[in-house]
């Protein structure tokens, strides 16, 4: 059973304050960009504060994300965060976003750029 209820995720728009304002829970994110395209897939255990950290340092804000929106899902709470890291490794891996360049940092394999 997945740590996460089936179904898309809740999406908000940060530029127009349109859709639904993550909360402060634990869970798994997607940004996108204003065509759509998927560039980044994270977790937290703030939904909320990570969005508004993004916001500040420019992962939205300016660039093709400018207008882009902060998908998100809860995770239920038997999750935990390595749990959560796990589930977030297979999605980068599956849609392998742009924006996903960690150098060895939040436990992935680090890419050379």
């Amino acid at each position: 059973m997945s740590i996460y209820k089936p179904g898309r995720p809740s999406k908000y728009n940060p530029s127009t304050h349109t859709g639904s304002e993550p909360p402060a829970k634990p869970g798994e994110y997607r940004i996108r960009d204003k065509e759509g395209k998927l560039t980044y897939i994270g977790e937290t255990n703030n939904l909320n504060r990570r969005m508004k950290q993004h916001l500040y340092n420019g992962k939205m804000s300016g660039g093709r994300n400018e207008e882009g929106t902060f998908e998100w899902k809860t995770a239920d709470g038997r999750s935990s965060s390595v749990s959560r890291r796990v589930h977030e490794r297979q999605k980068i891996e599956q849609h392998s976003p742009e924006m996903n360049c960690s150098i060895g940092g939040e436990g992935r394999v680090a890419k050379r750029r």
